[in-house]
């Protein structure tokens, strides 16, 4: 029986090498991307605050649009991320088997 998952264990070493890889790059994307998403999200909310204020409605419309993508832009990166490390360690409990 070992014999018969020695080459899928293998082939798991490999995938577990390739997704800590990815994992690392992707946590690192993610850091990256809120020390530019962050100030750019603050200026978005003062924008709203603004417009609210002038009562500029359509612009409300696009400048909210905008602080929501942002927004679900680091909430899907987030999402990967957990899916990348739920991977790693499905892999991982494989190989311990």
């Amino acid at each position: 029986m070992k014999i018969i998952k020695l080459p899928f264990k293998l082939i798991a070493y490999i995938l577990i090498a390739i997704v800590c890889i990815l994992t690392l790059i992707v946590k690192v994307l993610v850091n990256l991307s809120t020390y530019v998403l962050g100030p750019f999200m603050l200026f978005l909310i003062g924008c709203c605050i603004f417009v609210i204020v002038k009562g500029f409605w359509s612009q409300l419309l696009i400048i909210g649009t905008l602080l929501i993508l942002c927004v679900l832009s680091l909430f899907c990166a987030a999402w990967i991320l957990l899916f990348l490390e739920s991977a790693n360690d499905n892999l991982k409990g494989f190989v311990r088997i």
